[in-house]
């Protein structure tokens, strides 16, 4: 993604501050946009291709952790840098463990700004790419079990099927062989039937191994 393509948010109840963040940003080529306070920056976010967001921590009404709380869970793949002043740098590493990317200081040197800005972006994107390629290598294992799954059923509806006609087939010749067996003299009965019990006991060992 091109710099002229980076949508940046800056999010800061100063004006002063965020006319000048938005003229240097738009400056160095981003399309950046910005916001007065929590609430219209949810709603630009809602509304827009937000990439980046430069968001305040001490704010009126929701602060920028509160912002930061919503962004991470509704839009999860926008990079949010927060700002601070020095004596508020212990809230921002903490707002790193909340989704946080990074953070700036404010007062802040304006080259240093669009260095960690880039950075920041740059580091972003190739972990959003790394999300996508897993999510991409999960949704291939996942049709791929449930093709082999689909496999292993229908072999065992196969077998099941097979077994089912043996089965038959095996009852029918039983009976047949019944039946041959009624029709022979009593003193060949015993003998035959001698090697039916010989057969089906091996077949009963052979089932059970």
């Amino acid at each position: 993604m091109t710099i002229g393509k980076i949508k940046v948010l800056v999010v800061d109840d100063e004006a002063t501050v965020r006319m000048l963040f938005q003229r240097i940003l738009q400056a160095a080529g981003y399309d950046a946009v910005i916001a007065a306070d929590g609430k219209e920056a949810l709603s630009v976010i809602a509304d827009g291709d937000i990439d980046v967001v430069l968001l305040d921590i001490k704010m009126p009404g929701l602060s920028g952790i509160d912002v930061l709380g919503k962004i991470s869970a509704d839009w999860p793949n926008v990079c949010v840098i927060m700002v601070t002043a020095v004596a508020d740098v212990q809230t921002a590493v903490a707002a790193m463990k909340l989704g946080a990317y990074d953070y700036i200081t404010k007062p802040f040197d304006q080259g240093e700004l669009l260095r960690k800005i880039r950075q920041s972006i740059e580091r972003w994107q190739e972990q959003l790419q790394d999300k996508q390629h897993l999510l991409q290598l999960e949704q291939n294992i996942t049709e791929q079990t449930r093709r082999l799954q689909e496999q292993f059923t229908e072999m065992v509806n196969s077998l099941a099927r097979e077994h089912q006609l043996l089965s038959q087939l095996a009852e029918k010749q039983k009976t047949k062989g019944k039946s041959l067996l009624a029709g022979l003299p009593p003193e060949l009965q015993g003998p035959i039937s001698t090697v039916k019990e010989f057969r089906d006991a091996l077949l009963r060992i052979l089932k059970r191994s």
